[in-house]
């Protein structure tokens, strides 16, 4: 498959794992979805030996919807909160930074995009809920509410983790940043935290 791709013009990068191609400035990763080791969800490359954690993989093609990317080319697309679900996973797998700057921006603008009233409805409404942490709370209470039970606890174990607001993921997210000393945005990463953990666990 990979070799009829590239005479269609992708390409593999140096040094690159053995599932990554390129498009112009596309990378695009393909997973062989189906093909695990054992009962654990975990799929291990037979080039590199290095194994990826499926888990989450199930509710793609549960809740991928049909979606316009640009005019004339329709993708199925994941909804925001499993987004967020399977860059979770995915830290946890290969504690790349920029998965947690990816779940930083999710929990900071869910539900904001579309003037959803939800985070209005919210705010005051669930213990320390602000409008500011309401996106993130709602996102951990939509990831509860679908997400598969096995998926659930790695993200509600992820978060429980996060104690307090000097925690490595939040310094991760803050080099990510370049605001690893700004107390401010530290004490606003941590309450968007302690929100998301409060909507995930219910």
């Amino acid at each position: 498959m990979i070799t009829d791709l590239t005479k269609l013009g992708f390409r593999r990068g140096p040094g690159e794992q053995e599932h990554r191609l390129y498009y112009g400035t596309a990378e695009i990763d393909l997973i062989p979805y189906g093909v695990t080791n054992g009962p654990e969800e975990v799929l291990i490359w037979r080039k590199s030996v290095n194994q990826m954690n499926m888990t989450g993989f199930a509710d793609v093609f549960q809740y991928a919807r049909p979606t316009e990317v640009v005019p004339g080319l329709t993708l199925p697309v994941v909804p925001l909160w499993l987004f967020a679900v399977l860059k979770v996973i995915a830290y946890l797998d290969r504690k790349l930074p920029r998965d947690l700057r990816d779940l930083l921006h999710v929990l900071e603008q869910y539900e904001r995009a579309d003037q959803s009233s939800r985070r209005f409805d919210l705010a005051g409404g669930a213990e320390g809920v602000t409008y500011e942490t309401a996106g993130a709370y709602l996102l951990g209470r939509d990831i509860r509410a679908n997400v598969s039970p096995k998926a659930l606890d790695i993200v509600n174990g992820f978060v429980s983790q996060i104690s307090d607001e000097h925690h490595s993921v939040i310094n991760t997210m803050l080099r990510e940043e370049d605001l690893l000393f700004s107390e401010d945005r530290r004490q606003s990463v941590y309450r968007l935290i302690q929100a998301f953990r409060g909507g995930s666990a219910g």
